[in-house]
């Protein structure tokens, strides 16, 4: 078969106010397969060291208000050392370098050969493996006498930031992506910024102090040379980017990832505080609960469920059975249309039913119930997705405590169905009281949710807030 659809073609936007023309929103045309891009290398500064770093942050604010173009600031790219990742790549980079083979006689298997994570435009898509090639033979020339394990490891590396990066930056060529870089830069990662903007990306490259030395040529040709009268000697300290507002910022599909140290919330213990809610009030809460997707190696959809947000900083609580042996995840939020992809499984627990994953998105989390004992009779509200309607609230009460293998849990009438495990069990005080993990079918309404005592037990260093 013929490969009909064009890669994207790049051409250079001259700048003469580079940090300017970097916020220029530069939406591609649908019809084109060329887009002008910005390419930048930003070399000393004309402010003073407290200015520099005043002028990154308003672009970070500038970026966090405007939704139509996605944004990232680095300081350095991701070392690539966890071993299942090295694994799951490693994997990736044998079968790729069959089809490359293969595609001396069939250009077609190329085109269809999976590499890292899949773009949804076939355009990006397409220039996404040409250029991986390219980048191969760039590095190669550059280091002639590499051998192939030197080689392997860039690669992988190379595939880890692609896995990383391009779900937060390109859904489409009609997006406006913009990489800002700030510090000093290794060549492989002035490779992935080169990858980037073949790719239609605005790239920014600041540094302070001098210019990356050894610039690949391909390189020194398709960037401008910015370069101001006053270099800074002293050391940089700048806050990481945290975007401010709620906007889609996929990220990473990768394979299954292992568990990883936790993270060091605030938490507050408050006490109840107010009276009972009525059900409009618990409702609106819904907004903290969202739907799950679990996707497999050939990105089909092999389980639906439900998470609860536990910590602003994108941190999701849900049920094992509904993201093990996923490959990614999609995460969806009410009232929004955009997907987060990620693949980061964070913490899990095969006997509580419980796993965290996180997204790269700022929402806000429920308060989960360390006070106080759940009693028989006493009403709660369910919110989950059964069946895949996204969100739907029921009230119920708690029927009873059974334990299932020596786990104990609650026992609850609202109704569930398929979709709703891994939803909310709250309280009329709107705290979480027990995470949704099964219902009999054998019985109506006969539905069973791990309660939150150990809910806190298995994720207090991910909990942001209890009561």
């Amino acid at each position: 078969m013929i490969v009909r659809t064009k890669p994207l073609k790049t051409k250079l936007k001259q700048s003469q106010n580079p940090l300017e023309d970097f916020k220029l929103i530069n939406h591609g045309h649908q019809h084109s397969s060329t887009k002008e891009v910005l390419f930048v290398r930003y070399i000393g500064t004309p402010f003073s060291a407290e200015e520099y770093v005043s002028q990154i942050l308003q672009l970070d604010r500038y970026f966090s208000d405007h939704s139509s173009s996605r944004y990232v600031r680095l300081q350095g790219l991701e070392k690539l050392s966890n071993s299942s990742d090295i694994s799951r790549l490693s994997v990736v980079w044998e079968k790729w370098q069959k089809y490359v083979i293969e595609s001396a006689s069939n250009p077609y298997a190329l085109y269809e050969a999976p590499l890292a994570v899949r773009l949804e435009d076939d355009i990006l898509e397409w220039t996404k493996k040409l250029l991986f090639i390219e980048i191969m033979s760039m590095y190669k020339k550059a280091n002639p006498n590499v051998n192939d394990t030197t080689q392997k490891n860039f690669s992988l590396k190379f595939l880890h930031w692609i896995d990383i990066y391009l779900p937060k930056l390109l859904r489409s060529k009609e997006d406006s992506p913009k990489v800002l870089f700030v510090g000093e830069i290794k060549q492989h990662e002035i490779l992935f910024l080169y990858f980037l903007f073949r790719l239609g990306c605005d790239i920014c490259y600041m540094d302070p102090k001098e210019d990356i030395v050894h610039l690949y040529p391909e390189i020194e040709k398709i960037s401008t040379l910015y370069k101001c009268s006053t270099v800074l000697t002293n050391q940089l300290t700048i806050s990481d980017f945290s975007p401010v507002s709620a906007r889609a910022n996929p990220t990473i599909p990768k394979h299954r990832p292992t568990p990883s140290n936790p993270v060091t919330p605030k938490v507050s213990n408050s006490g109840i505080q107010g009276s009972e809610l009525n059900y409009e009030q618990l409702a609106s809460m819904a907004n903290s609960v969202v739907m799950i997707k679990t996707f497999d190696e050939e990105n089909k959809a092999i389980c639906f469920g439900s998470g609860v947000v536990i910590h602003s900083h994108g941190y999701i609580l849900t049920n094992l059975h509904v993201v093990e042996g996923g490959h990614y995840f999609s995460v969806l939020y009410e009232n929004e249309t955009e997907e987060y992809v990620t693949d980061h499984l964070i913490k899990y627990h095969s006997l509580f039913d419980l796993a965290v994953i996180k997204v790269d998105r700022i929402s806000s989390p429920l308060t989960v119930k360390t006070v106080d004992n759940l009693v028989r009779g006493q009403k709660i509200v369910a919110i989950g997705s059964p069946l895949g309607l996204f969100n739907s609230v029921s009230d119920g009460i708690v029927s009873g405590f059974r334990e299932i293998r020596s786990i104990p849990m609650v026992q609850f009438t609202a109704p569930i169905s398929d979709g709703s495990s891994g939803g909310a069990l709250m309280d009329m005080y709107g705290r979480l009281v027990g995470l949704i993990t099964a219902g009999f079918d054998q019985g109506q309404n006969l539905n069973l949710a791990v309660p939150s005592e150990k809910i806190y037990q298995f994720a207090q260093n991910f909990i942001e807030h209890t009561e």
